[in-house]
């Protein structure tokens, strides 16, 4: 899916807004009367566009938005300040998200003609969010319902689309508040020293939140959505492609690794990544240094090597490795969990 066919926009399409790709791809399969496929059935796995649906991509801007919150939470307490003690963050974050909801609004008026039903949300909405709405999981829980009874109706387009964009929109708050923290944190602290420091702590609550709070808390199939959300969710924001290994193989390879050979290797790479291009932008836009984005990447690691930790055996030894980064200048983010 391109994103050649809308208008220009000040944060790129494809990085930073594939909502919009996701939106019109969801409107295709409304229209043809698979919308609840996305949510139930084997299709979603087998999409050529590779879309994981809205309730993936919902779960994985909830997820990502708590990511960014956590990212300056963590970082500001371990330098014991606070955001109250930044008192120019908050009007950059507002004047930044504007450019992003601007974008919104051209979006949207290309996408119009194109939807089966008017978004009730617009840029005035949208420019109240400050972050997660409390209900978030109550309206989630109501929208999966909607979508398995009444698949076809409006009021399943509505519920689906305004969570998207009220979940997206938190997202981009939180990666602009991360972003100029970071850079007042590098001119007071030695902000490397800084990251190494929280980012054990960051990935176990991340981990944590996403399987307590997240998964723990979906009415209807949360481990079959956790599995959807760790194959393809991350389609919402990110281009990604990941080693599949064949179980016997991958048993077999495990057993060599015992017996003193190379270990099980999953190599994941992801190509596009919302964070870092709305990081850079906005550091860029403030004269502050774009490349501090690069933490952002050691923290991705740190919630990798917690989350192979929560959820594989000790026996197996998972590690996961970071190779190369976006943050970091590289054409890429390339991991690898190695296993035994």
């Amino acid at each position: 899916m391109s994103g050649l066919a809308f208008p220009p926009t000040q944060l790129d399409v494809v990085q930073v807004h594939r909502w919009a790709l996701a939106l019109r791809r969801a409107a295709e399969l409304f229209r043809s009367g698979r919308f609840a496929e996305l949510y139930f059935g084997p299709a979603e796995q087998l999409d050529a566009d590779r879309f994981p649906g809205f309730r993936p991509a919902v779960l994985y801007w909830v997820a990502t938005a708590e990511r960014e919150r956590l990212t300056y939470g963590l970082a500001l307490a371990e330098a014991g300040l606070t955001l109250a003690d930044l008192p120019t963050v908050e009007p950059r974050v507002e004047c930044h998200q504007s450019d992003f909801l601007k974008d919104c609004q051209q979006l949207w008026a290309a996408l119009a003609s194109e939807l089966p039903f008017e978004l009730s949300l617009d840029e005035a909405a949208l420019a109240g969010v400050t972050g997660l709405p409390e209900d978030w999981l109550t309206r989630f829980n109501v929208a999966t319902d909607w979508a398995r009874r009444q698949p076809a109706a409006q009021a399943t387009w509505a519920a689906w689309s305004d969570l998207a964009l009220v979940a997206r929109t938190a997202q981009s708050m939180e990666t602009i508040r991360a972003a100029l923290v970071l850079a007042e944190l590098d001119l007071r602290t030695d902000l490397s020293a800084l990251i190494t420091r929280i980012s054990a702590d960051f990935g176990r609550r991340l981990n944590e939140f996403f399987f307590a709070q997240v998964l723990g808390g979906i009415a209807d199939e949360p481990r079959a959505t956790g599995e959807r959300l760790g194959r393809n969710g991350v389609f919402a924001e990110h281009d990604l492609s990941k080693t599949h290994v064949q179980p016997l193989a991958g048993l077999l390879t495990l057993v060599g690794a015992w017996l003193g050979g190379p270990p099980l290797t999953i190599e994941t790479t992801i190509r596009t990544c919302s964070f870092q291009t709305q990081t850079r932008v906005v550091l860029t836009a403030e004269g502050r240094e774009p490349g501090l984005g690069r933490h952002l990447c050691r923290l991705c690691a740190a919630f990798d090597q917690a989350t192979l930790d929560a959820v594989l055996p000790r026996l197996l030894n998972p590690r996961s490795r970071l190779h190369a980064s976006l943050g970091r200048g590289d054409p890429a983010c390339r991991f690898s969990a190695e296993l035994g």
